[in-house]
Formats: structure tokens, sequence, C-alpha cells
């Protein structure tokens, strides 16, 4: 089985315009993580796709999914965690529950707020994760990276060539990861800030796939701007 997993637990602090979660704004009368889930379904690939939503936004979620999206039962809503790694872990519990663990099955995790995810990242993603057991999107660093301990003198240049972006989506064989989750200690729980950060606490190898530069993150009001724009919104 290969299944898409969609994250939408969190809050959204930094998009200050709006006092709903930045995956639930409307655009052109379709919430941002709607937008993204389309993209995700014209992979057809994907036997199921999962979200992790916020258990207050569930019944809302369903609807619009039920209105804007063709094929809803291939869409299954389960209630998110506090954190990330909690929103996985109700993802993996779900799909354990719904179909059980073959070792040959893929997850493919991804931003609820990367709408611009592409066919040719998805694919390549569940390629790689079936070849290397785990793989990241990225791209090489564009700008220069300034190192600074304190955040007012620079300590450190490194070298822009060996520099990625990381994006998403992230990318396992499903039972090997389910395994170096449980393998994690609570102190290694607390520092993950991204989903990658598990293979390389368990001294897993992660294959890098190309990303894409419209594959961004809404993370700010300027994030925001551009998704409106590029969707056309007036």
């Amino acid at each position: 089985m290969i299944y898409g997993a969609m994250l939408a637990g969190g809050s959204g602090t930094r998009v200050r315009s709006s006092d709903i979660p930045k995956q639930f704004i409307e655009i052109c009368g379709v919430p941002v993580i709607v937008h993204t889930l389309k993209n995700m379904l014209k992979v057809k690939r994907f036997d199921r796709i999962y979200i992790a939503a916020r258990e207050d936004y569930l019944e809302y979620l369903q609807d619009s999914i039920d209105k804007n999206i063709d094929e809803p039962q291939r869409v299954r809503l389960t209630a998110g965690g506090k954190e990330r790694m909690d929103s996985i872990r109700c993802v993996t519990d779900a799909i354990e529950a719904d179909n059980g663990i073959n070792e040959e099955d893929v997850i493919v995790i991804h931003d609820a707020v990367r709408p611009f995810v592409t066919e040719k990242i998805l694919n390549d993603s569940i390629d790689a994760a079936y070849k290397y057991g785990a793989c990241v999107c990225g791209l090489p660093c564009a700008d220069t990276i300034l190192h600074s301990v304190k955040g007012d003198v620079v300590d450190d240049i490194p070298a822009r060539s060996e520099l990625y972006c990381g994006q998403a989506p992230d990318s396992f064989r499903l039972a090997h990861f389910i395994r170096m989750q449980q393998a994690l200690t609570p102190e290694q729980r607390r520092v993950i800030t991204g989903t990658s950060q598990i293979c390389t606490l368990n001294g897993q190898p992660i294959y890098i796939i190309e990303g894409d530069a419209l594959n961004f993150k809404i993370t700010t009001d300027s994030d925001l701007l551009m998704v409106r724009t590029l969707l056309g919104e007036k």
C-alpha cells in the first residue's frame, strides 16, 4: 500500500492577518489544505490519504472535502496531536487500525500548507522511499547562509555548495519508519523539528530528491499573499 499523510494540527501563529489556523484560511472559496489535497490526489498511486487535523476543525474539513473533492473516499481524517510527532503517530495508528502494516508499505508525509506540491515530487518520493527506505525533498540553497550563535555577529559562513533547503514531503518505508519512531528517547522527541530528523537520530541515511521553488510553505503573511496571487484570487 502507498499512503499519503498530511499534517494539519498546527496553529500558524506567524500568519498575523488571520485569527484561524493558516491551513484553514480560504482562498478562492476553498481552504488551503484542500488546495494541497487536490494536488496530492492527482497521484493515483496513493491508495489513501490520511489527514491529521485539529479536532475542532474536523467537521468543517470533512464538509469542505465532500464539497470540493471528487474522490472523498480516498481521504481519511483523524484528530492530530499536540506536536508534529504526535500527529504523525495519530496517522500511523489509524493506518495500522484500518489495514495493518506491511513491510512493503510506503508513507509520504506532507505539510498541509505547501499547496503547490507537484506530481513529480510525489512520484519521485514514492520511488525513492521504496528504493532507499527514507528520502526528503530539498533544493540547493540559493542564498549565502550566515551562521550566528547569538544572532548579532557572523560566526561562520558554511559552503553553500553543501547546503540544501529542506522541503516536504518526507517519505519512508512505513514499517521501518514506525520502528525508528519507537526507538526515540523522550529527549530526542523533544528536539525534533522536522520529520527526517527521526532518521538522523537513528543513523538512517536519507536520500534527497529534487524539490521545486513553488513547493514553499506558508509561514508568514507574505507567503500567504504569494499563494493568493498564484491561485488567482482577486
